[in-house]
Parts: structure tokens; C-alpha cells; sequence
């Protein structure tokens, strides 16, 4: 049977309808955003996607030119010379395929984009419709990946520097324990000469010298162990002046001057000694550059601390009078991985690490509000917490003598570098103690073995190529137990992963290169009482 006319008419404009009511709702649901323009660029549908990407309404947006709309005006004569070029010709350079640019939103933000005309004229009508997807989130998720790798990259790096630390650190605190020691027995024997006094005031100067080469590596070794924060009541005044002592040559060589100002009456407060160490050398680094980016002779940096009693709070102070810290950025300087500092001169971790460090403590860190013609000023403040009875340690001077009955002990030193191990020998006998000495651990096991003389106590290094302190101590529980609690490890390899992980297995009084008499005298004092 053969349809009608009209009824054909009528099947052509349903499905006409239906077929313009799915191109609709495939344009309004789509998650791209789409916009359709005329041939003369004006704007002939915009979808809700692009509402939310571009910031204008859809009744806003028809009709107008796109050009004033998205198109940074940067490239707005490039495309209108591209429509009018494909127009006149039918060539493009972007029709029919994926191009990433920019596109500007109502509110004047660049935007990165993926951009896909396509021309679809109907007859002599020209339209084309460009699908366009936003790209920021791909873009936070590629700039977090590499950030990520980047922190892996500083860790990596990190875990390096321990490494290196450890073996320099072994290598340096062997001849710096010889120099600090003979330096301190040299003067004890030149004291009581009559014309002694010159060689005593070399003998010092030696020491202090030493002394200085050791605290810097100490800093550094704790800086870079990581380790679980450790606890005392420390002085504010002592950390401020370890910080201004280690970096006293670079702040020397960059010209700057810096004062410290603290308060007589500042009570100490328990923390990590060395944790504070490490948040006070990075402002005062932070000072520096700064200084150094600001330029001209006047470069000051001012420490100052004094005690809050309306908050029972100590309040630690570092300011430059640099340029100071910009309103734009104030407010992120805190933020990991965020740094003004050109490539390889910060991670942009330092500030939010020392936050970290500060806010571990109960206490702040903070920049302070800027001040007319003054540079920045970071306060740090940190808790007065009441002593427990703990006292902090004290060092005397001089050669520790010890008991009477102790007298008679004979102490069994072990270590492979016969300078340090006969300086140790000197400390030992200098303190009333009998000594023998061992160049391995396999000859202390030797030495053991026989049975004779019988040894009140151990003190033992811990790396040597003949049999390590590990090895020695294993052999002891297995042979001779009852001196594995009489055996003391003098190292300067505390930060290598294997010795820590020893040091905490065996609970083993530890003495760290370079020593002091009192160090030795402490430990020999305990392990012959037990």
C-alpha cells in the first residue's frame, strides 16, 4: 500500500525533530564544552560546559564575536586571518584537528585548553563547532606528579648526602678525635711546668680549634640522621650561638653583619636541641640570601629572644633588613616546594619543614607583619615547660679521676688506628685504669679467649677490616656473655643505617668521635660499677 503524500511529509519532519532533539541533548549533556559560531564568527550556541569553563550565560554569550569572548587578544589576529584564509580558500591549520592553546575567561584568566573545530555548514550556511576541553585538571595532576618526583628526587638526594656524611664523618672525626685529645692532654701536662704557660695557651687555642671542627660536624651529622626528635631541657642562648658559629663564614664572606640579643633572664625549654639547631640555620640562610639578592654594603640580620610571661612562651626573633617579602606571596611561603629562588638555589621546602619542626614542639612559626622600609621578620615561639628535676648535662674541665677500688680495673681498647687507640690508652691510664689494646676485633677475640688478664670493661670501635665491633660483640654473647654489658662502642659512624640499627639492638654505651676525657671517663665509670 503506498503512502500518502502528506504522511511521507509528516514521517520526514518527525524524524527531522527527533533527530535536532538528540543533536540538542547531546550538545547540553555534553561533558566538553561546545560552541558553534557562523561564518562571520559570531557566537550561535553555547552549551552548559562552556557556561562553567568561560564564566558567561548562554543568552549572554549568542550573538556576540568569539574573538572578543575566549580568544586571548594575543591571538586574535591570527584567527581571524585563519577564518577568513579557510573561508576564501578551504585551508586551515586547525580545522579537523586537536590543537592545546590557551582561552581566556570572562573574569580575564588564561585558561589552558584542547581545541577541535570541525566545520559543519548546511548548504550555504557556514557553521562550525568547536569542542573544547579543559585541561587544568590534567595539568594539576602533571604538575603534581612532577612534583612528587621532584620530592622523591630531594629525598633521593637527601639519603645520599646521609651516606657520604657517614663515611666523611668517619674519616674526619678520627684525626679530630687525636688532635681534640692530645690538645687537651698536652695542656693538662704543660700546666704545672714553670715556663709552661705559653705551650698551655697553644695547647688551648688547639683545642678550641678542634672543638669547632667537631661541633660543625656534629651539626651537619644531626641534620641529616633524621632521626626521632631526643628531648632535654636546652638553652635558647646556646642554639643561637651554635647556629651563628657554623655559618660565621659565609655570613663573614657576604658581608653581614649580625647581633643577637638575648634576654638574661630566658628560662631553657625541653626540646631537640639539634631540631631548633636546624630551623635557625635556615632562617638565618634565608636571611642571608635575601641580603645578597638586595645587594649594597649595609646587610644586617638581628636575633633576639626574650621571654612572653602573659603567654609563658620563649619568643625567638630572626630579621633582615632586606627587601622584605612580597603581599603577593605572604601568604604562601609556608607551602612545600613553593620558592622564589632561581633552579638549584632552593627546594621550597625549608620554611614548611621548619614549621613543622617548630609546631612538633607545641610552638609557631610565623612571618611577622611587614613594617614600613624594614625587611622580613620571622618569630618562632615555643612553650616554657617546668623542668622535671632533669639537670642538664655540664662539662668540666680537666682529666676525670675515678675511685680508689677502681684503680686496679684493666680496660681492653680496640681499634684498628694505633694513634687513636693509644690516645684512648693515655686517657684511660691517665685516670688510674690499667690498659690493653687490640688492633681488630679478631685479635680482641684472641685476646679474650686466653682467659688472661680479665678485663673490667671493653671500649671498642665500631667499623674495622679485621673483624668490626658487631662481630666482636656477637662473639662476646656467644663466649663471653658477662661482657657484653661491660662494652662501650666509640664511633664516629653513628648516622650509617647498619650501625644505628647495632647501637639500638645492642643498648651499648655509645661515645662519638671526637671525644672528651670526661666522655670516656662517664662511660668507664658506669660500665665498672655494674
Amino acid at each position: 500500500m503506498n503512502e500518502r503524500p502528506d504522511d511521507f511529509s509528516s514521517s520526514r519532519d518527525d524524524d527531522l525533530s527527533l533527530s535536532a532533539a538528540l543533536n540538542e541533548a547531546i550538545i547540553r549533556t555534553s561533558l566538553e564544552a561546545i560552541v558553534i559560531i557562523d561564518g562571520e564568527g559570531h557566537v550561535v550556541d553555547f552549551n552548559p560546559a562552556a557556561e562553567k569553563l568561560f564564566g558567561y550565560q548562554r543568552a549572554e554569550a549568542i550573538g556576540r564575536e568569539i574573538g572578543s569572548l575566549i580568544i586571548p587578544d594575543r591571538h586574535r589576529a591570527a584567527h581571524d586571518a585563519g577564518m577568513k584564509r579557510y573561508l576564501a580558500s578551504g585551508n586551515s591549520r586547525v580545522i579537523g584537528k586537536r590543537v592545546e592553546l590557551e582561552a581566556k575567561t570572562r573574569d580575564g584568566r588564561m585558561v589552558p585548553v584542547e581545541l577541535a573545530i570541525a566545520d559543519v555548514s548546511v548548504g550555504a550556511k557556514r557553521l562550525f563547532t568547536a569542542h573544547i576541553r579543559d585541561l587544568q585538571p590534567a595539568k594539576a595532576a602533571q604538575f603534581e606528579i612532577e612534583r612528587q618526583r621532584d620530592a622523591l628526587y630531594q629525598k633521593e638526594k637527601l639519603a645520599a648526602l646521609g651516606s657520604l656524611l657517614s663515611g666523611v664523618a668517619h674519616e674526619l672525626n678520627n684525626p679530630l678525635s687525636i688532635v681534640l685529645g692530645q690538645a687537651m692532654m698536652l695542656r693538662e701536662k704543660v700546666k704545672a711546668l714553670p715556663s709552661g704557660e705559653d705551650l698551655y695557651d697553644r695547647a688551648q687555642k688547639i683545642e678550641m680549634a678542634a672543638n669547632r671542627c667537631a661541633r660543625i660536624v656534629r651539626t651537619f651529622l644531626a641534620m641529616a640522621r633524621q632521626r626521632k626528635a631526643e628531648r632535654a631541657y636546652v638553652s635558647i642562648a646556646k642554639v643561637v650561638g651554635d647556629a651563628i658559629e657554623l655559618l660565621s663564614y659565609s655570613l663573614r664572606t657576604g658581608g653581614v653583619a649580625v647581633t643577637s640579643d638575648i634576654a638574661a633572664d630566658l628560662p631553657e625549654t625541653h626540646a631537640d636541641a639539634d631540631l631548633l639547631h636546624q630551623v635557625l640555620v635556615n632562617l638565618i640562610v634565608n636571611a642571608r640570601q635575601a641580603l645578597e639578592e638586595k645587594g649594597g654594603d649595609d646587610r644586617r640580620i638581628a636575633l633576639r629572644a626574650f621571654l612572653d610571661r602573659a603567654a609563658n612562651t620563649i619568643v625567638l626573633e630572626v630579621a633582615d633588613n632586606g627587601t622584605g617579602i612580597p603581599a603577593s606571596i605572604r601568604n604562601r611561603i609556608f607551602d612545600p616546594f613553593f620558592t622564589t629562588k632561581p633552579q638549584d638555589h632552593g627546594t621550597g621546602i625549608g620554611l614548611a619543614v621548619s614549621r613543622g619542626l617548630v609546631e612538633a614542639h607545641g610552638g609557631t612559626l610565623d612571618l611577622a607583619p611587614q613594617q614600613p622600609a624594614a625587611g622580613a621578620t620571622f618569630v618562632v615561639r615555643l612553650p616554657v615547660t617546668q623542668s622535671d628535676g632533669e639537670e642538664p648535662a655540664t662539662t668540666g674541665a680537666g682529666v676525670v679521676r675515678v675511685a680508689e677500688e677502681t684503680r686496679l680495673a684493666e680496660i681492653l681498647v680496640v681499634d684498628d688506628e694505633p694513634e687513636l687507640a693509644e690516645l684512648i690508652s693515655d686517657i684511660v691510664s691517665g685516670m688510674g685504669y690499667r690498659t690493653a689494646t687490640a688492633p681488630s676485633g679478631h685479635a680482641a677475640q684472641r685476646l679474650l679467649a686466653s682467659g688472661e688478664p680479665r678485663f673490667s670493661a671493653i671500649l671498642c670501635d665500631i667499623r674495622m677490616p679485621d673483624g668490626d665491633g658487631p662481630g666482636l660483640y656477637d662473639w662476646l654473647a656467644a663466649n663471653r656473655p658477662e661482657l657484653t654489658r661491660r662494652i662501650a662502642f666509640v664511633t664516629g659512624d653513628t648516622l650509617g643505617p647498619s650501625a644505628g640499627r647495632f647501637l639500638a639492638r645492642s643498648g651499648c654505651p655509645v661515645i662519638e668521635k671526637p671525644f672528651t676525657p670526661e666522655d670516656i671517663g662517664g662511660v668507664l665509670k658506669a660500665l665498672t660499677a655494674t
